[in-house]
């Protein structure tokens, strides 16, 4: 069990994205106790966000955003007669403002000039969690990129992915939810769904956890329902429907396990690569046939690969940064 003052500490360091996968989780899993944590970690990164601290900014401008930051949770602060909870609050806010001289860099956020815009990226071997302003969630998976406008709560919350990401969406009947991507667009009021669209892949997928989604495709439309993910092809632009009895291989990513079931390496190699960060080469066609059925927990690039290497059929080489598997 974690200490209040542990969590705190915790949370900014989610916030200046300084935290390793075990401690995000344990905040994830703190968030969602209860609505009161989800609230004041909401509340919480409204003022982080507000602060202006930017991956590109120099020393100067990052104490200037420190500084506006300190200033806006001092101006959170209530007189002393407080319930409980408001107490606890305002406790942790100033915690958290004591605790930013040790970790303060967000290493992951863009503000671009013109403020209109927040840009979340997530580099190959990594994942993040993000709370919207609205309290919607997204898990985003390697190599992807979230954009959503500053004005997030009023009117279309307008959402843009480049990479996959897994999204619990707050409903929010007025105002609907919509995520864009190079090929297709998704309008939804309150669901979870994972949405894949890497620029280096031929499709665009959809899978529906709960809720409904409408899919816009250039001219096409089509609303899924759970258990059913929706494919487009980017080479002959046209839209298919697979109904799914379990939905691991597409989800169970933003938990930190890499699922696949009945793949060949070939199919797995790009998502191995994000995964682990490293450059995956297939010496030959056998080896990019071969298929798997399994679950590889994110901890160990080396521990993947002697999964695979356990066949009979397969050799595998390291050289630095590149992973080489042959047939035997």
């Amino acid at each position: 069990m974690h200490t209040e003052t542990e969590i705190h500490h915790l949370i900014i360091r989610f916030f200046s994205e300084k935290i390793s996968n075990d401690e995000r989780k344990t905040v994830e899993n703190w968030i969602n106790e209860t609505p009161g944590n989800k609230k004041l970690f909401n509340d919480l990164r409204e003022i982080w966000l507000a602060s202006g601290v930017t991956r590109e900014a120099g020393n100067d401008r990052l104490e200037e955003a420190l500084e506006k930051f300190r200033r806006q949770i001092k101006g959170k602060q209530k007189p002393p007669k407080l319930r409980q909870t408001s107490v606890w609050k305002y406790a942790a806010i100033l915690i958290l403002a004591a605790a930013l001289p040790f970790s303060y860099y967000i290493g992951s956020r863009e503000n671009p000039e013109n403020d209109a815009q927040t840009i979340i990226s997530c580099e190959n071997g990594d994942r993040t969690n993000i709370i919207l302003p609205d309290g919607s969630q997204v898990w985003l998976n390697s190599g992807s990129q979230l954009v959503f406008d500053n004005n997030f709560k009023k009117g279309v919350r307008q959402t843009y992915l480049k990479g996959e990401a897994y999204f619990s969406v707050s409903k929010d009947s007025k105002n609907p939810f919509r995520v864009k991507t190079s090929r297709i667009d998704v309008e939804v009021l309150g669901t979870e769904f994972n949405l894949k669209a890497y620029p280096d892949e031929e499709q665009v997928s959809a899978t529906l956890v709960t809720g409904s989604l409408r899919i816009i495709a250039e001219t096409q439309q089509m609303v899924i329902k759970p258990n059913q993910k929706l494919v487009y092809n980017k080479e002959n632009r046209k839209v298919g429907l697979v109904e799914l009895s379990d939905l691991s291989s597409d989800i169970e990513w933003k938990n930190g396990r890499f699922v696949f079931q009945n793949e060949s390496l070939a199919e797995m190699e790009q998502r191995l690569e994000r995964w682990f960060d490293v450059e995956i080469e297939l010496a030959d066609e056998q080896v990019k046939q071969r298929r798997f059925t399994g679950i590889i927990d994110r901890e160990s690039v080396l521990e993947a690969i002697a999964y695979f290497g356990h066949s009979p059929y397969l050799g595998y080489r390291i050289d630095g940064n590149v992973i080489t598997l042959y047939s035997k």
